[in-house]
């Protein structure tokens, strides 16, 4: 599911994995493709005030699940930007050794082992919702009157996770079809989405056919009519 590398790090490696990381989340640096490659120079990290905090995290990580963890506290992203833990990059990095960060990672871990029993869950949440509100299949990932698209106003309330949105992205690529005014918080969502999706490693078709039998057996009259179910 997530592929990352796991070996015993010193404080300087914990640094370059967090600072590769940011750069992933905060810039256009791709952390999959360059495999989290970065060259600080170590004279600069030397000058850090935070070094505590990464030699501690050398001790408590090594270095795949210090890559998911940083991975699960990036996702935390408030609307205006700002990590959800923090405000300022001396400060975050001090949280990171805070019980709510670790919350934080071990909540991720939960939703990742249990990843494909959540997204039947979620299906059945966003297709009852959307049939209350006789909400059309397609409409459900579209803009409707300048709005976000349903399936992402249900994520946002908490209603979705994160990863079954980002499932149901590589099944329909509807993200960058969305046409919404919103100049300041869109992106920085349809940003966080993309950037995610890179780490999540799924079979789509796995999905598809899960989705396809849902859809049939359970909301045919709404949906599942729109699906002829193969063997």
């Amino acid at each position: 599911m997530i592929t990352m590398s796991g070996k015993k790090i010193d404080d300087f490696e914990a640094f370059k994995i967090y600072l590769a990381m940011k750069s992933h989340f905060n810039s256009e640096y791709d952390f999959i493709k360059y495999k989290g490659k970065v060259s600080p120079k170590k004279e600069t990290y030397y000058g850090r005030r935070d070094r505590r905090t990464f030699e501690e995290l050398s001790r408590r990580f090594d270095k795949k699940s210090l890559e998911e963890f940083l991975l699960a506290l990036f996702l935390n992203v408030t609307e205006n930007g700002n990590l959800a833990i923090s405000r300022n990059e001396f400060m975050w990095t001090g949280n990171l050794l805070d019980k709510e960060s670790y919350d934080t990672y071990k909540n991720w871990k939960k939703r990742i082992q249990s990843i494909k029993y959540t997204f039947t869950n979620d299906c059945h949440v966003l297709f009852t919702r959307a049939s209350e509100e006789n909400i059309e299949f397609n409409s459900i990932f579209k803009s409707i009157d300048n709005d976000y698209p349903f399936i992402v106003f249900l994520e946002k309330r908490g209603e979705l996770s994160l990863e079954t949105l980002i499932i149901f992205e590589k099944i329909f690529a509807f993200i960058d079809k969305v046409k919404i005014n919103d100049t300041t918080y869109w992106p920085i969502y349809t940003k966080k989405v993309k950037d995610y999706m890179s780490f999540l490693d799924i079979d789509v078709n796995y999905y598809v056919n899960v989705l396809r039998d849902i859809l049939i057996d359970d909301y045919y009259e709404d949906y599942g009519q729109l699906i002829k179910k193969t063997s």
